[in-house]
């Protein structure tokens, strides 16, 4: 990126300067690790102590806030600052440098737009189609008969297998897996055997999924990411599986075959999904959560199982208190002992006196 003044990144967030300097700016970073020639951003007016002691050349700040420093006042900072990083993300083109490889191997039954971009080591199969602006990566491989919508880009190293379809403006990191076989077993005089998987998988347009994630086939059918929707690194989508739209997975999340996620659910890190079961719309998992019956819609649960997120953390609350209730339970059984003995040996006395 090339540095720009304040004044011209007021100008591309539409933001009003404030203050009569005009800074040049050639980076960004948080509060804490700002440096000179970093803009940064003041979320909250709380963290007003920690921007005096930053090193920040200028700050996006809200409405109502103010600052000692150069500054760019603008509706939402936080927003406006995942504006400017695009400023600083490096060129397409070197990522991704247009054309095909000359490595790279393409069946001729396959049909790849001369607006692609595919990357060395990249292999395409039969009946494979990658529209215009899509941008595969090194190692990159498309099975038989696999969609890729336009705009894509598609990190080294994933593998879509065969009959895979990927929507428009989706973005798949490194190490993807979309379309390996599902779990799909059942026992037999021979042993376990093995169900065909048959199905494929669907993403929809403007879907991404970070790396390392798998996503299996479907038995039959499909197993489907619904448009917007944002899956994290490491993340388990098991064969069947509907995600609706602008759901968002955290890292480590399982979510077990033919399971029913509505739009808007929310997984913290290492959620664990149970199979056959119904998410409804709006559900917000905290993490590590396991869930093992259906979830209405607009409920927020946590624990293992889960529960309601307000029951549950008053249950962990209870916990923290569970040493000392044993502790006191233990003395008054002990005093309830003594008490007893010395009752007994008082009726002795009198029933001897007699």
């Amino acid at each position: 990126m090339k540095p720009l003044r304040l004044s011209e990144i007021a100008e591309i967030l539409d933001g009003e300067m404030v203050g009569s300097e005009d800074p040049l700016i050639t980076g960004a970073a948080g509060i804490e690790h700002a440096k000179p020639g970093d803009l940064t951003f003041l979320a909250r007016s709380s963290f007003g102590k920690a921007l005096a002691a930053s090193g920040a050349t200028a700050v996006l700040i809200g409405p109502q806030q103010e600052v000692g420093i150069p500054a760019i006042r603008v509706s939402d900072p936080y927003e406006a600052f995942a504006v400017y990083l695009e400023q600083l993300q490096t060129d397409l083109d070197r990522v991704f440098p247009p054309g095909i490889h000359s490595t790279a191997v393409i069946d001729p039954t396959a049909d790849v737009s001369l607006a692609a971009a595919i990357g060395p080591y990249s292999v395409i199969g039969p009946g494979t189609v990658v529209r215009a602006g899509s941008r595969l990566g090194a190692h990159v491989v498309l099975g038989s008969d696999v969609t890729v919508g336009g705009d894509c880009l598609v990190y080294a190293g994933v593998i879509l297998r065969e009959g895979c379809q990927v929507g428009n403006r989706v973005i798949i990191h490194a190490g993807v897996i979309l379309g390996s076989d599902g779990f799909g077993y059942f026992p037999g005089a021979k042993g376990i055997r093995k169900i065909p998987q048959v199905g494929i998988v669907e993403i929809q347009d403007d879907v991404e999924i970070g790396a390392g994630t798998c996503i299996d086939r479907a038995t039959t059918g499909r197993t489907v990411v619904g448009q917007g929707s944002k899956v994290d690194n490491l993340v388990q989508i098991g064969h069947n599986v509907i995600i609706g739209k602008a759901c968002s997975l955290s890292g480590q999340t399982g979510i077990s075959g033919s399971t029913i996620l509505g739009d808007g659910v929310i997984t913290g890190g290492q959620v664990g999904i149970g199979d056959h079961l119904e998410l409804g719309a709006g559900v917000k998992a905290g993490g590590q959560s396991g869930i093992s019956w259906d979830i209405p819609a607009g409920v927020d649960v946590f624990g293992t199982p889960a529960i309601d997120f307000r029951e549950s953390f008053r249950m962990f609350a209870s916990l923290r208190r569970l040493p000392e209730l044993l502790r006191r339970v233990k003395r008054l059984e002990q005093m309830n002992d003594s008490g007893a003995d010395g009752s007994a040996g008082s009726n002795q006395n009198e029933k001897g006196q007699g």
